[in-house]
């Protein structure tokens, strides 16, 4: 980033309003893939090996460690829906710790099947022959149905891309996500509220954009989506 981070950061935790925490967060995300040297050596490592380093590099930064916490896997807050974040973050100086920031984790390839893992996957199957089960998936679709961030306003979703098509894929994902429609007996929901902001970078990141969306429940959700590039 061309700014200094330090004076970002500390701004940020100078102030009390979301969008600041978020922002907290964001910046020091993007820190974490700027300082990378050997990005190349990301691209056969598997997503929970690249969540752990992640963990691991925010947890050893002191001013970061200061105003907030990370945690790894942690059971989500929906008491209906079995869930665990990738990543989650909390403050006890945000809102007294009544809220958090989740990310969802997501190797992206520039495939079908792929974004719709990313997006909106319905139908998934699992298991074989007899025992074989079908259900709704998908990283966005867990924010979207109410699983994730339940009573937040926002989360995040953040793609580990490990070739070099980063603008076909962008591309292809900024259409899929423009067509999303979800529907169930509930009615139509997950529809960009306004895409505007789907063209435009996070942060001053160019591999970034925002997405606001109607939740299952009525509510709507930011989405913050950060893509980082190994390999090239």
């Amino acid at each position: 980033m061309a700014n200094n981070f330090e004076t970002i950061a500390n701004k940020f935790i100078e102030q009390t309003d979301d969008k600041s925490w978020v922002d907290f967060i964001l910046t020091y995300l993007i820190e974490f893939y700027n300082s990378q040297d050997d990005k190349i050596s990301f691209i056969n490592k598997s997503e929970n090996q690249i969540t752990e380093i992640i963990y691991i590099w925010l947890n050893n930064k002191k001013n970061f460690r200061r105003k907030m916490v990370v945690n790894s896997q942690p059971r989500t807050d929906n008491t209906k829906i079995e869930g665990y974040y990738d990543l989650k973050f909390q403050s006890n100086l945000w809102r007294e710790n009544d809220i958090h920031f989740a990310i969802e984790n997501k190797i992206l390839q520039n495939t079908n099947t792929s974004i719709k893992e990313y997006t909106y996957y319905p139908n998934k199957s699992k298991g074989t022959s007899e025992n074989k089960k079908y259900y709704d998936d998908g990283g966005m679709f867990r924010f979207l149905s109410n699983k994730y961030a339940e009573n937040q306003l926002f989360g995040g979703m953040l793609a580990f891309i490990k070739d070099s098509e980063i603008s076909e894929i962008k591309t292809n994902l900024k259409d899929k996500i423009k067509k999303l429609k979800i529907s169930d007996d509930t009615g139509i929901y997950g529809q960009l509220i306004n895409d505007n902001s789907i063209n435009t970078t996070i942060l001053n990141f160019d591999n970034s954009f925002r997405t606001n969306h109607i939740r299952k429940d009525g509510t709507s959700i930011d989405l913050y989506h950060l893509f980082f590039v190994f390999g090239w």
